[in-house]
């Protein structure tokens, strides 16, 4: 079959990109929910059906849990192939952002190189859609807040061109995304001296590093002295 659409393919346009197009489909979410959800009852089914096989006794018990084991694996096969189908890699949220970085970095004057790993770690298509706005918060921010300018990395001996770092990893059952740069870290005092003049803090409080850095997620938080399009609007890291 794929010789034959191959041989059929249109003038200008090779077999493989043809076969490449078919091996794909565009199937509606609500389709793929529903099938989701059939598979979770038959996997009801299936473990009610392993409960009364369990109560059984006599001749031909043997067969009817041989036979009840290759419906279990291939209702667990069925499960984790149909799943699956939701799962896209997080890097068609991560490659957006190379460009959001770039631009960023422009408008602040600043030489700044993103650096991805892990980007065809897979999620389900629901959270991959509600990572983008978080992320892209983050970024800017990492990218605003943490990497200096040319001119001050340079004094601290630092190469001008700063480094954010956007990461996806797999770590027990969980997927971890991690966003880090090499900039000059958290302000602990600026932090602190914001936290006081907004009331969330008495001066004379003791504080430890955690505590400071819970700070940042209070509504309306921000460090920023200059109200801009990318810092100090109070849209923080509460809404993160």
């Amino acid at each position: 079959a794929p010789a034959a659409a191959g041989a059929a393919a249109p003038p200008g346009r090779g077999g493989s990109e043809r076969r490449s197009d078919a091996s794909s489909i565009r199937v509606p979410t609500e389709k793929v929910d529903a099938l989701i959800n059939l598979v979770g009852e038959l996997v009801i089914s299936q473990a009610m059906v392993s409960q009364a096989v369990a109560s059984v006794t006599g001749e031909g018990l043997a067969g009817i849990q041989e036979a009840l084991g290759i419906v279990v694996r291939s209702t667990r096969e069925l499960q984790e192939r149909v799943m699956s189908i939701r799962m896209l890699p997080v890097g068609s949220v991560f490659n957006r952002f190379p460009r959001t970085v770039h631009d960023l970095a422009q408008a602040l004057g600043k030489r700044v190189r993103l650096e991805i790993s892990g980007a065809d770690t897979e999620l389900d298509k629901s959270v991959i859609e509600r990572l983008g706005d978080p992320l892209t918060h983050l970024v800017r921010n990492s990218v605003d807040h943490g990497v200096e300018s040319p001119e001050e990395r340079a004094r601290s001996g630092k190469p001008e061109e700063g480094v954010v770092r956007l990461r996806a990893y797999h770590e027990g059952g969980n997927v971890v995304i991690e966003i880090a740069d090499d900039g000059k870290g958290l302000d602990r005092e600026r932090i602190r001296e914001k936290a006081v003049s907004q009331g969330l803090v008495r001066p004379d409080a003791v504080l430890a590093d955690e505590d400071i850095h819970a700070l940042l997620f209070r509504p309306g938080f921000s460090t920023a002295t200059v109200v801009t399009d990318v810092s100090g609007r109070g849209v923080g890291m509460d809404v993160v």
